[in-house]
């Protein structure tokens, strides 16, 4: 449906994406993720037409459009700063977009009031942006960059600056408004949350280059490289030699043997592992298990649903683990930490 081959672009002699290729499939909703500078606005933008590539490729419907502008392309974008008239009423601005794409005259009404509907805006129509509220105004937005049915919709951070409440509430609106709609979507965001919540497919960028594209299971439960392991979600590390021992292969950091249940590593090999909080065992008893380490609680934050705890180990190295809400756990307690053998990702 869209395909970007070996896309590059330089400003001047800072390269901001190199060598970048993916692919999105009919329907699918797929996001750019990555820190900012990563390359994942340029890139969105170069699908749009605004941004001329240096070298590569974009197709669109197995239509080569790289050399076309924005107004020959069959996008709909929404931005983060919604890119409203101020001075147009609600349905003027979606009326606005229909009669840029050819609408005729007699069709703009009509479609105008099914976008209302579609983001449950019915009664919204006479009101000006500056009377909505910042999630009323990314739903017209939305209705707006849909209205003329493009081929693919590019949201670029749209939900940035929404209190966290709002955020979430949005998050599954606007995917239950793309599931309807079935339209394509390519989002791009540095919020692992939105990335994981909304994504059939994440396409993680660091240094304009593609760490790895795969669905959010795997990036979160197999990642590729260390970057991200350490972007996508929170991890405890721990970097070690490989040794094998009666039969079990272990990881040595310093006084610590980390057992792993990974048999294709070679003894002496430097490795690291990440456990992710949630996989992380606390208890304020030892029980000799595999994989078990004493430590100080140095932090609690009580987090509503869950508590996150920092936890200091003997040899200085600091874990992090999630507990049961309001632990019955207290600052300077020692801890013991423990977790499954098949709960360690190696890298």
């Amino acid at each position: 449906m869209l395909e970007v081959k070996n896309f590059t672009k330089y400003y001047d002699d800072l390269c901001a994406v190199k060598d970048l290729s993916f692919r999105i499939e009919e329907g699918e909703f797929v996001t750019l993720l990555g820190p900012s500078g990563c390359g994942k606005s340029t890139t969105l933008h170069s699908i749009a037409g605004l941004v001329e590539p240096t070298d590569g490729s974009i197709h669109l419907r197995g239509t080569d459009v790289t050399d076309l502008p924005p107004e020959k392309r069959n996008i709909g974008m929404a931005f983060q700063s919604t890119a409203l008239f101020p001075h147009m009423t609600v349905r003027e601005n979606i009326a606005y977009g229909l009669k840029m794409h050819g609408y005729e005259k007699a069709d703009v009404q009509e479609r105008v009031e099914e976008s209302l509907e579609l983001v449950d805006m019915p009664d919204h129509g006479d009101h000006v942006p500056g009377e909505l509220s910042g999630g009323q105004q990314q739903r017209v937005s939305l209705a707006r960059a849909l209205a003329y049915e493009p081929d693919i919709l590019l949201l670029d951070e749209p939900l940035t600056g929404l209190d966290r409440v709002l955020r979430e509430e949005m998050r599954g609106w606007l995917n239950r408004i793309q599931r309807e709609v079935g339209v394509t979507t390519l989002y791009v965001t540095h919020d692992q949350e939105d990335a994981l919540s909304m994504s059939d497919t994440v396409i993680v960028l660091d240094d304009g280059r593609d760490q790895q594209i795969d669905s959010p299971e795997r990036i979160y439960e197999s990642p590729a490289n260390e970057f991200v392991a350490e972007f996508v979600g929170k991890s405890t590390q721990f970097t070690g030699t490989v040794t094998q021992e009666n039969g079990h292969t272990i990881v040595q950091n310093g006084t610590k043997s980390i057992e792993l249940t990974e048999s294709d590593l070679t003894d002496g090999e430097t490795v690291s592992v990440f456990i992710r909080p949630e996989d992380i065992e606390v208890g304020l008893e030892q029980i000799g298990a595999d994989n078990e380490f004493s430590g100080t609680l140095t932090d609690i934050a009580n987090l509503g649903n869950r508590a996150e705890v920092t936890v200091t180990l003997d040899d200085g190295t600091t874990a992090l683990a999630h507990t049961s809400r309001f632990p019955e756990m207290t600052v300077g307690d020692t801890v013991y930490l423990r977790f499954d053998t098949g709960r360690v990702i190696v890298l």
